[in-house]
C-alpha cells in the first residue's frame, strides 16, 4: 500500500468551507443519507478511487460507492483536483447491461473485493453489500401499513361484534350487576397492564436489534431528537438555546437578538447565525420558519424520516400494533357483547355504556403510547443507558437529547411555538446554491449502475 498516497486522498476535501449547500450537504439531501453515513460513504468513495488510481485492472463500485462517484463528477473542479493527486484520470465507465459485458464487470468487483481487502482489510457490508442503506437495516417491509391496520381493525371488529355477542351471551347472562362492571374494569386493567410490559420489552428488543447497524447506533443526537418527536422544531429548539445559553443570541420578550456573530464549530449554530445577520430583532417563529428551509436542517428531517417510515412500515414493528389491536378488539368485544346482550333482555345499559365510553377513551390513549413507544422510549432508554454506562465526555448536543431542558428565557417562545403548530412545507433550497463548483447536473439518465472505471 501506498501509504504516502492515501495519506493525500484521505485528508482531501470533498467540501469548502462555509459552504452552505456543499458536497457533502448536497449527496445526504438528495439521497436522504445521515450524516455518519454520508461521512462513511465518502471515504469508501475514497479508498475505492485509491484502488482505481494503483491497480492495473479494472475496479468496480458499490450502488452507494458509484452515488457517490456521480455526485463528484458534477463538482468538477473538486473531482479534477483529486486526480491530479492521483496522478490518473479515473474514467467512469458506465454499464450498458450488455450480456456480453456482464462476465467483465462480475471480474472487476472480484478484483475489486480482493484488492480492498488487501489494502484496507474488510469492506463494510453497509457500503459495498447494499443498494440502499435503509436495506442494511433487514427489517422485512409488511404489505399493510399501519392506517390499513386501523382500518381492518375497526372493520372486523364492527362485522363480528354481533357473532361474538351471541357466543358470550350464554356467559355474560350468569354474571350480574354491578360485580360485571368490577370484573370487566381488573381485566381490562390486567391485560392493559400485560400488554404495555410486553410491548416495552418487544420494543426495546428490536431497537437493540437496530442499534446493532452503522446507521442507527451512529446516528446523531439531533438526529436522535427528530428521530424520537419527529418534528423539526425540537432540533431548533435545541440549537438557538444553546445560543442562548452561550450569550450568542439575546431573548427581548418575543423577539431573539443575536449579540454576537462569531461562527462556532457547530454547522447548525453557524446556519442560524448567518440568519440572524440579517435582521436586528427576530420573532423565533420567523426564524423557526427560515431555519426549516435551509438544506442542513432539511435534509436531517429528509433522512431519518426515511429510517422512521422503514421501521414503522416493517413487520417486526407492525407485528406490535396487530398484538395491541386484538388485546384491545378482545376487551372492547366483551363490553359490546354486555351492551347487546343487556338491550336483547331489556334490561338497563346506561352505566356498562358509560363504562365503555371511560375504556374506550382508555384504549385510545394507550394505543397511542404504544405506537410511539419505541421511538418515544426504547430509543432514548437504549441511547441513555449506553452512554450512563460508558460515560463518555457528552457534549450539549448529547446533553439535549438525553435530559432535555431549555433556557427560562427562552421557554416562553417555545412554548408559543408549538402551541400554533401547523405543519408547513419545509422546502428545500438547492435552486443555484450548490455553488460554482458544481457545473452541471447529473440528471435522472446517470442510473445507478455502474461496471467500473479505467485511467489513461
Amino acid at each position: 500500500m501506498d501509504k504516502t498516497l492515501w495519506s493525500e486522498i484521505e485528508k482531501f476535501d470533498l467540501d469548502n468551507p462555509g459552504e452552505e449547500y456543499g458536497f457533502s450537504t448536497r449527496l445526504a439531501f438528495e439521497n436522504s443519507w445521515t450524516i455518519y453515513f454520508t461521512k462513511i460513504a465518502i471515504l469508501e468513495y475514497k479508498k475505492f478511487m485509491y484502488l482505481a488510481a494503483t491497480s492495473n485492472e479494472m475496479v468496480s463500485p458499490s450502488e452507494i460507492v458509484d452515488i457517490v462517484w456521480h455526485q463528484h463528477l458534477i463538482f468538477t473542479k473538486s473531482y479534477s483536483d483529486l486526480c491530479a493527486i492521483l496522478s490518473k484520470k479515473i474514467e467512469h465507465i458506465p454499464s450498458t447491461h450488455n450480456k456480453a459485458e456482464f462476465e467483465k464487470f462480475k471480474r472487476a468487483k472480484e478484483a475489486t473485493k480482493k484488492l480492498y481487502e488487501l489494502n484496507f482489510g474488510e469492506q463494510p457490508k453497509e457500503i459495498w453489500d447494499y443498494d440502499n442503506p435503509l436495506s442494511s437495516l433487514k427489517l422485512d417491509i409488511s404489505n399493510l401499513d399501519l392506517s390499513m391496520l386501523k382500518i381492518i381493525f375497526l372493520g372486523c371488529l364492527i362485522l363480528l361484534i354481533f357473532p361474538i355477542s351471541l357466543l358470550l351471551k350464554p356467559i355474560l347472562v350468569q354474571i350480574g350487576n354491578p360485580d360485571f362492571v368490577w370484573y370487566y374494569i381488573f381485566l381490562f386493567a390486567v391485560a392493559t397492564i400485560l400488554l404495555m410490559q410486553y410491548v416495552k420489552k418487544y420494543a426495546e428488543k428490536l431497537i437493540q436489534n437496530l442499534k446493532t447497524t452503522l446507521l442507527i447506533k451512529n446516528l446523531t443526537p439531533f438526529e436522535l431528537v427528530f428521530f424520537r418527536k419527529n418534528r423539526l422544531d425540537f432540533v431548533i429548539h435545541g440549537v438557538v438555546n444553546n445560543l442562548v445559553e452561550n450569550k450568542k443570541v439575546e431573548v427581548l420578550g418575543k423577539y431573539l437578538k443575536l449579540t454576537n456573530e462569531t461562527l462556532t464549530d457547530n454547522q447548525y449554530e453557524n446556519c442560524v447565525i448567518e440568519i440572524m445577520k440579517e435582521y436586528d430583532l427576530m420573532p423565533y417563529w420567523q426564524l423557526n420558519q427560515a431555519i426549516k428551509s435551509k438544506p442542513i436542517f432539511d435534509q436531517l428531517k429528509k433522512s431519518v424520516e426515511k429510517i422512521r417510515e422503514e421501521i414503522i412500515n416493517s413487520k417486526q414493528f407492525l407485528w406490535i400494533i396487530k398484538v395491541a389491536l386484538f388485546v384491545f378488539g378482545f376487551l372492547l368485544s366483551i363490553g359490546f357483547s354486555r351492551i347487546i346482550t343487556g338491550i336483547s333482555r331489556g334490561k338497563s345499559v346506561g352505566n356498562i355504556i358509560g363504562v365503555m365510553i371511560l375504556l374506550l377513551l382508555i384504549s385510545i390513549y394507550c394505543f397511542k403510547k404504544i405506537t410511539n413507544y419505541l421511538f418515544e422510549k426504547a430509543v432514548h432508554f437504549s441511547f441513555k443507558n449506553e452512554k450512563d454506562t460508558n460515560r463518555p465526555e457528552q457534549d450539549w448536543q448529547w446533553n439535549y437529547f438525553l435530559y432535555g431542558g431549555l433556557s427560562y428565557s427562552f421557554i416562553p417562545l417555545t412554548t408559543h411555538l408549538n402551541r400554533n403548530f401547523s405543519s408547513s412545507g419545509t422546502g428545500s433550497s438547492c435552486g443555484t446554491s450548490c455553488g460554482s463548483s458544481c457545473s452541471s447536473s447529473c440528471g435522472s439518465s446517470c442510473g445507478s449502475s455502474c461496471g467500473g472505471c479505467g485511467g489513461d
